[in-house]
């Protein structure tokens, strides 16, 4: 038993997540970008939905299931270009090192006009194991449970060789 604890110990280190803000970004188009999703991306997507669909214990909160998020591909060309930022230069935070944000990749991206947007990053798993690293971190499971966010984008990148190999990002909103 002693070895699931260690390695949920070890991921609990390549695991963030940024609840996000509330700020309102410029008002701009509802366009929800292109919609096209890998195969991981269109997975991590339905197993967020079936996670929200249920109610959830979030460390000691207690979330009610909540309603499903929809693709949005102004947040994935975000949240694709953050994990490849990562997978490339050999980092692995919410903060590219010029300091950007969530806020600022998903506006660049041509998410506008936001609301809400927060994030949850991991590096190091494989799809059948992220979404249960996510749920079983406090912070990523509020930001997974939060129903303030209604649309969600999906970055993955497989890079061998680099510092963690699998690096995803979620990026979540709400306009």
């Amino acid at each position: 038993m002693r070895t699931p604890l260690i390695l949920l110990l070890l991921a609990s280190l390549t695991l963030t997540a940024c609840g996000g803000t509330g700020t309102p970004g410029t008002s701009g188009t509802s366009d929800a970008g292109h919609p096209t999703q890998s195969p991981e991306e269109a997975l991590i997507l339905q197993q967020v939905n079936e996670v929200r669909a249920q109610p959830q214990m979030c460390g000691a909160r207690r979330f009610a299931a909540t309603t499903p998020v929809t693709w949005n591909g102004s947040l994935a060309k975000a949240a694709r270009a953050h994990a490849d930022d990562m997978a490339t230069r050999g980092y692995f935070d919410h903060q590219s090192p010029e300091g950007q944000e969530v806020e600022d990749r998903a506006e660049a991206a041509g998410y506008t006009g936001w609301r809400f947007v927060g994030e949850n990053i991991a590096a190091g798993y494989d799809g059948e194991h992220v979404m249960a690293a996510w749920l079983a971190s406090e912070s990523h499971c509020k930001t997974l449970m939060d129903p303030n966010f209604r649309e969600l984008g999906v970055g993955y990148v497989d890079r061998p060789g680099s510092r963690e190999g699998t690096y995803w990002v979620q990026d979540f909103g709400t306009r």
